[in-house]
């Protein structure tokens, strides 16, 4: 049950880059990828259900708090992004016969950044037990600091990247429309789409590491 959550989980995240693209792939194609994302995502959330079950249940240390915080907004923003996705598709729900609108299209907008965004907290907060395996191996070693040069540099294209595809103009719907770089190459696009999501993950994966070794004390 762990691989099979784990492979729905990774599957995923790819669709969700690939999304990203929606100027790259044909609009059938996205809608299709977009309503197998829905799909997995419907099943990750049956698979697990014991979350929501226990939200009301034990107490919350600073490290459970931040982690149900970043689930509930994720799975609101993947409302968000169901219902705009039904509104202003043209070829998957077509057959709802609903008439696009600015609201629809507003509605995609932010619910697509955001959740690309808290998707990838999401992802960091999760990478903790692959990210001290690799740090264990390579403790003392000459690849140690080969490694954190990596990761540093990961963070710092990252931060150039997510600046560059202006996902904050999204998040907070400062441009009404949204501009693509037709003449980048789709390698160069998502190169830029997947280094903005590991500098948020990785980013997030420092600092919470940061203060829950300093406080993991219940918060209620």
């Amino acid at each position: 049950m762990k691989k099979l959550r784990i492979m729905i989980d990774v599957i995923m995240y790819l669709f969700f880059i690939i999304l990203i693209g929606h100027h790259i792939t044909d609009n059938l194609i996205h809608e299709i990828l977009g309503t197998g994302t829905i799909i997995l995502f419907i099943i990750h959330n049956i698979l697990n259900i014991k979350f929501y079950k226990s939200l009301l249940k034990g107490k919350y240390t600073f490290k459970r708090g931040i982690l149900t915080l970043i689930d509930i907004l994720l799975l609101l923003c993947m409302v968000g992004i169901i219902v705009s996705s039904m509104i202003i598709s043209s070829d998957v729900f077509a057959f709802l016969n609903i008439h696009t609108t600015s609201f629809g299209l507003k509605l995609h907008m932010i619910s697509t950044s955001w959740g690309f965004v808290i998707m990838s907290l999401h992802l960091g907060l999760h990478l903790n037990g692959m990210l001290n395996k690799i740090n264990k191996k390579l403790k003392k070693s000459m690849f140690e600091y080969i490694y954190y040069f990596v990761l540093l540099l990961f963070i710092i294209y990252g931060v150039y990247s997510f600046i560059k595809l202006n996902f904050v103009s999204d998040m907070f719907l400062l441009n009404p429309f949204k501009a693509y770089d037709f003449d980048e190459s789709p390698f160069v696009f998502y190169l830029h789409v997947l280094s903005s999501s590991l500098f948020i993950a990785l980013t997030m994966n420092l600092l919470s590491s940061i203060k829950i070794k300093k406080n993991n004390k219940k918060i209620f």
